[in-house]
């Protein structure tokens, strides 16, 4: 059993083809998928998507910063609403963009504070976004963890509370994480040919403290550079992960599905 923790599935990408690859990706053994509804708008597709597909689909709801500048401090109840709903296994994703949004730093951190507390009050765990900017000073992996040491609270009684969701960052961003009780997800940028890095990281953590995402239709795997990205090519990245940590392809498929599970509970 594979599990795919980070997709975007309503993304216009899928229009032609959602229901064939959904279908794919169970014929392939990936039993569940975390569809990310990020913003106002997808928040309702992301429901529907689940409802389609109750055994397979659950969602994360929440606002990206990239979104920062559409969000609205009375969004803040309706957000509240989905996460009560049966379909709901985390906020997210959120956190902090200094690639996109680096104009707007301090509009994201009250946009990520506002959404802390949601975690805690619906025993949620969550989907961090982190993504550093052009300069050496724009680093949104430190900030973020700063914030998150000194506001917030949550700790949910399972092994994680929360993943680095894309993780992109150094070794000592992930063992801060890791210190948090954050997990790493790893996706098709683990197979880049040049990623030699985040697979040196990846390796430090090793297969306790990962998961496996795509962020389809966004970052394919190697062999699918150029491509739509979807929930397929977990199989592949799971195979990446088990050559370079030394492990079998079991291994790797049972013990990430276990780590998603103590993420996200039983879902």
């Amino acid at each position: 059993m594979l599990i795919e923790t980070h997709s975007h599935l309503n993304d216009k990408a899928f229009d032609a083809d959602r229901k064939a690859v959904l279908e794919r990706a169970a014929a392939l053994g990936i039993a569940r998928i975390v569809e990310i509804a990020c913003s106002p708008r997808e928040w309702p597709l992301g429901e529907i998507l689940a409802a389609a597909y109750p055994a397979a689909v659950r969602c994360a709801f929440g606002v990206h910063p990239e979104y920062v500048k559409d969000m609205a401090p009375f969004s803040l109840p309706e957000l509240e609403a989905y996460l009560q709903k049966s379909c709901a296994v985390a906020v997210g994703e959120i956190g902090l963009d200094y690639w996109w949004e680096a104009g707007r730093k301090d509009e994201q951190f009250q946009l990520l504070e506002s959404q802390l507390p949601l975690c805690a009050k619906y025993s949620k765990p969550a989907v961090f976004h982190a993504r550093n900017g052009k300069e050496p000073a724009q680093n949104a992996y430190a900030e973020l963890l700063a914030v998150l040491k000194h506001k917030w609270t949550h700790a949910p009684a399972r092994k994680f509370r929360g993943v680095l969701h894309c993780f992109s960052g150094s070794w000592a961003d992930a063992k801060t994480g890791l210190d948090m009780g954050l997990a790493l997800g790893v996706n098709g940028t683990f197979t880049y040919k040049n990623n030699h890095d985040l697979r040196d990281t990846i390796k430090k953590a090793g297969l306790d403290s990962i998961i496996l995402e795509t962020d389809c239709p966004y970052l394919p795997p190697q062999s699918a550079r150029g491509k739509r990205n979807d929930p397929s090519y977990i199989a592949e990245i799971a195979a990446m992960i088990a050559s370079h940590l030394g492990a079998s392809n079991g291994q790797v498929a049972d013990k990430t599905s276990a780590n998603a599970f103590d993420l996200f509970g039983t879902f």
